[in-house]
């Protein structure tokens, strides 16, 4: 699932900050409110330019399925029945500790953020910046989160979808819990796609970069009398042709 070690709404915007801000506060100034830079600007962190125009055309739609998929998390308690698994929690803490060295000094994107715990766990292995990105109002209180953990210095709450907000740097790590059940239930990898083609360096790392589906037939024959057998014969009537729905 992880690699060797050889290997969407518009946040909100701020009041501008006060002279004599440093460089990481310049850089989140500018993720929420969009480049001001000119075109023939170019600094040492190489920004990415694109064409406004090209970029909008490109982006999909946000449609009515995303709004409610995206309502569905924006409440603590979905995320708390993740966290508390903590199989899944420590491994990938596990394995951002394991991936330090790709880590430190770096930028990363958390690609659905929630309450920001893969984020705090980069800024402990020692990024730069990290851009913690969710569309869902579960932002909101991932920016509560970091503050309270005096972490705003270095992670950068960003409350839309990969698709629309801003990041004005090219980034080395992306990480994101973005699998559900048989792998792909969240529909989460496109936005991960999304945030590699984006804004990841070539050979930057993916947190994880692979998985593996195993699947297998399996037999439950009383589970299928009781579901399929009996619309054949329904007090005499023959009902069958209203299994098709449940095969």
């Amino acid at each position: 699932m992880f690699p060797k070690e050889n290997s969407s709404n518009g946040y909100h915007n701020p009041p501008p900050p006060p002279p004599g801000v440093g460089n990481i506060n310049s850089h989140r100034e500018r993720a929420r409110r969009g480049t001001r830079r000119s075109r023939a600007s170019r600094d040492s962190i190489s920004l990415r330019v694109y064409d406004q125009q090209q970029q909008q055309q490109q982006r999909a739609p946000c449609t009515d399925f995303d709004m409610a998929y995206f309502h569905s998390y924006a409440h603590l308690g979905i995320h708390e029945e993740m966290i508390k698994d903590r199989v899944r929690t420590e491994t990938y803490r596990e394995a951002i500790m394991r991936h330090q060295s790709f880590i430190a000094g770096k930028v990363v994107v958390d690609v659905g953020c929630g309450t920001g715990i893969l984020a705090i766990f980069c800024a402990q292995a020692g990024a730069k910046r990290v851009y913690a990105v969710d569309a869902s109002d579960i932002a909101l209180q991932a920016n509560e989160v970091v503050k309270a953990n005096n972490l705003s210095d270095v992670i950068v709450v960003l409350h839309g979808r990969v698709e629309d907000v801003e990041i004005n740097e090219q980034v080395d790590v992306i990480i994101s819990e973005w699998m559900g059940y048989m792998l792909l239930y969240e529909s989460m990898l496109g936005s991960v796609i999304t945030a590699r083609d984006r804004w990841l360096k070539p050979g930057g790392l993916i947190l994880p970069s692979n998985a593996t589906l195993y699947m297998a037939p399996v037999t439950h024959c009383d589970r299928y009398s009781g579901s399929i057998d009996f619309w054949r014969n329904v007090y005499g009537i023959d009902s069958e042709c209203t299994t098709l729905e449940l095969r």
